[in-house]
């Protein structure tokens, strides 16, 4: 399906209500639902949908209609045992933010105080979520399966360290990601749909590093490699021959 249209309006209200009400987890306790979450699981809940629905062992985020909606807003090794158990019984979309314009504050432990929010130098892209989708890479072509990438502008927060310096590389530090607008949203249900974000024609050959520098794609050789595997599990690309010590890939002449 490609791109598709997002309703603003309906968006902005969930990020009203989540931001100016008291929300709890599902059955934990005290403990917050996160707000990227919760207005993520608003925005795609429909009429005959609820929430939080107890299936095969698992909660779903959403579900009704014959379908099933999961919000997924980190890594998507966990979704695999639920798409196992949920494909059987319904359509499921996988959604997955991405933040394609995002601003940064950082909160101090101690003291609570909260510096000047600026905006961050990456642009979030549709493509990014490629690099997920290698944890999923054998229900890709499953005919129940959507992905739905969401690009959003958020605020983010991020806490320093005691002493009031910045998280040192692998240290935890984003403590809230506060969505502030949706800016577009792709779904990803064909091999077409994917080859739609890829810049070359079916048939034309291209190296990794010749693909991932046309479409930006953000992260290190691990995740070019889950990339490369999940788009070939897709069947939206295929491996063809060598050029000196790199594979070459291209689009398949014909593309479903």
């Amino acid at each position: 399906m490609g791109y598709i249209d997002v309703k603003r309006a309906r968006f902005l209200a969930c990020c009203h209500s989540a931001v100016t009400h008291t929300h709890e987890r599902y059955n934990i306790g005290t403990l917050r639902e996160k707000t990227l979450h919760l207005v993520l699981k608003n925005y795609f809940t429909e009429t005959g949908m609820d929430q939080e629905v107890p299936m095969e062992g698992y909660i779903a985020d959403i579900a009704g209609n014959g379908r099933v909606l999961e919000i997924q807003t980190s890594a998507f090794a966990p979704l695999r045992d639920k798409l196992e158990a949920f494909l059987p019984l319904a359509d499921v979309t996988v959604v997955y933010p991405i933040a394609e314009r995002k601003w940064i504050s950082w909160i101090h432990p101690v003291t609570g105080d909260i510096s000047e929010k600026k905006r961050s130098p990456a642009t979030g892209r549709a493509t990014d979520i490629f690099g997920e989708l290698v944890y999923l890479r054998r229900y890709l072509t499953h005919p129940r399966l959507k992905i739905c990438a969401v690009l959003l502008e958020t605020e983010e927060y991020r806490l320093l360290r005691p002493t009031g310096e910045r998280p040192r590389r692998g240290e935890i530090a984003r403590y809230e990601r506060i969505p502030i607008d949706i800016l577009g949203a792709y779904e990803f249900a064909s091999p077409s749909d994917y080859t739609a974000l890829i810049p070359f024609p079916p048939g034309v050959e291209f190296t990794a590093n010749e693909l991932f520098g046309a479409i930006r794609f953000r992260g290190g050789s691990r995740r070019r490699s889950g990339a490369l595997t999940a788009l070939t599990a897709a069947g939206a690309i295929e491996r063809t021959q060598r050029r000196g010590r790199a594979w070459l890939y291209r689009v398949p002449e014909e593309i479903r």
